[in-house]
């Protein structure tokens, strides 16, 4: 059965006109946001936000074009947790090719998950690396609208 990012993603998922000085505070909003829709618990945070910026310190996760795809995988995490978030002004990721992020696919799994972890890194990179695509999708308004691009795009890898 092909994986459907679509299990994973709703209009909860979505965080729109994304801002941030920093790759911390970028993934800090991401992780507020899904305590606010209760996809993770306010207890879980730090350690949420210790892992991802670790994982910054390695090497960025801004693989260009305007993506960044920053992922851990955590015991704290239950199931596979999927975020996007866009920002129409671009934010500063570290990116490869030193252009601004437009959009950020955070991606948290279960320690246990690293076949089904990176399942999922592969498909979100060959979805996004559509830049006709990645053009259009900063331009949503609604969390509904980018839900329905990545139903489409997904349909056409």
């Amino acid at each position: 059965m092909a994986l459907d990012l679509l299990n994973y993603l709703d209009k909860d998922n979505v965080v729109l006109k994304l801002k941030g000085k920093s790759k911390r505070a970028i993934l800090s909003t991401f992780i507020d946001h899904l305590i606010s829709v209760k996809k993770i618990e306010q207890s879980h945070k730090r350690e949420i936000l210790k892992f991802l910026t670790q994982r910054e310190d390695m090497g960025s996760t801004a693989i260009g074009g305007g993506i960044a795809l920053p992922h851990a995988r955590l015991e704290c995490v239950k199931d596979i947790i999927l975020c996007i978030g866009l920002s129409t002004e671009g934010l500063e990721f570290e990116s490869l090719d030193g252009e601004p992020v437009y959009i950020v696919v955070l991606l948290l799994s279960n320690q246990k998950e690293a076949g089904l972890h990176l399942k999922m890194l592969a498909l979100l990179a060959r979805i996004l690396r559509d830049k006709y695509f990645v053009q259009n999708m900063k331009n949503h308004s609604q969390e509904e609208e980018v839900v329905a691009a990545i139903k489409k795009q997904q349909s056409l890898v």
